[in-house]
């Protein structure tokens, strides 16, 4: 019974380990690569133009310039996990050198810029809520009578260190988890349907540029709370982590940090599509220098008929001159 238990066991782990790897190469070869380079040439721009003064009179574009660099991070992150991947698909033992070197200091700054981003972001929409607050005092409540609801079997050597599995470690991540995703989850639902309540009663901003920011800034808040609240969830709940957890497990760990990574990558596409001072902006920056014409002035049309005359004078008395020589 002992030998057939172990023989399940094993082809358990064998079908997990390569659900792992069609996994992992699906998304650290293919996906992550496709999303980070385009989403790194955004936030980039993004950076270029909310340091441009068009940009700076916004108050909500300097929160959203400090999350762009922390988008970028992110994704340069992602990046060279994929680019280890790349290494490792050609020399296995050196790209798994790599990776257990760059893995303790890529976590570290994966987990510090998520944070960041998320803090980030609640600050920015509670900046805005504050903004459109006062509009709010201008028409009189009527009270609604209803609420709106609106590694255990791989071969990694890398194992968790006797702090690792103790319990303040696991009660240092539950407080490290509510306070990267949870609860800035729950404060940007919140947050999220106040600015959108008191953006449907400011219809004579309809149209304008802090209107647009902030739609922009609502998308960005639901795309945030969609992609970080399952990874959350998994770190919380399920206590999961990813190098010393079993394949199965760290599949699915592979598919929610691709959403997380893919959140750093789509806000240059939503600043471009809602905002027309950013979009004007980036055309700025590929638009190529021509020459600058001044306006015409009654003095400059005087003096080009006097240089006219003084030509057509030149050009009468150019052959008197001549017949004068032949003489």
């Amino acid at each position: 019974m002992s030998t057939e238990t172990n023989q399940t066991k094993m082809v358990i782990a064998n079908k997990d380990k390569e659900l792992f790897e069609a996994v992992q190469l699906i998304f650290g070869l293919y996906l992550i690569p496709i999303v980070c380079i385009p989403g790194l040439i955004g936030n980039i721009l993004c950076i270029i133009v909310f340091i441009t003064t068009s940009m700076q009179r916004f108050l909500t574009t300097q929160f959203l310039l400090f999350l762009a660099i922390l988008d970028t991070i992110k994704l340069s992150n992602d990046l060279l996990y994929s680019i280890v991947l790349i290494i490792q698909a050609f020399d296995q033992e050196f790209g798994k050198k790599l990776f257990l070197i760059l893995y303790r200091y890529c976590h570290y700054i994966n987990t510090v810029s998520t944070l960041c981003a998320a803090w980030l972001t609640l600050f920015v929409a509670i900046e805005s809520l504050f903004l459109g607050l006062p509009v709010s005092f201008r028409y009189e409540i009527v009270p609604f009578s209803t609420i709106n609801q609106t590694l255990n079997d791989s071969d990694s050597p890398i194992r968790v260190s006797k702090f690792g599995s103790s319990r303040f470690f696991r009660v240092y991540s539950i407080v490290m988890d509510i306070i990267r995703a949870i609860i800035p989850s729950f404060l940007l639902f919140y947050l999220n349907t106040r600015i959108v309540y008191l953006l449907c009663r400011m219809k004579s901003s309809a149209g304008t540029a802090f209107y647009r920011l902030t739609i922009s800034l609502i998308i960005i808040i639901g795309c945030f709370i969609c992609c970080y609240f399952p990874d959350a969830l998994l770190s919380l709940v399920l206590n999961m982590g990813y190098i010393d957890e079993s394949y199965q497990k760290r599949a699915i760990r592979e598919i929610s940090d691709f959403f997380i990574t893919l959140n750093s990558a789509i806000n240059f596409l939503v600043y471009f599509s809602i905002s027309y001072t950013f979009r004007r902006s980036i055309l700025r920056l590929f638009e190529r220098k021509t020459k600058s014409y001044y306006p015409t002035t009654y003095a400059d049309i005087i003096q080009r008929q006097r240089q006219q005359q003084q030509q057509q004078q030149q050009e009468q008395q150019e052959p008197l001159n001549n017949m004068g020589n032949m003489v």
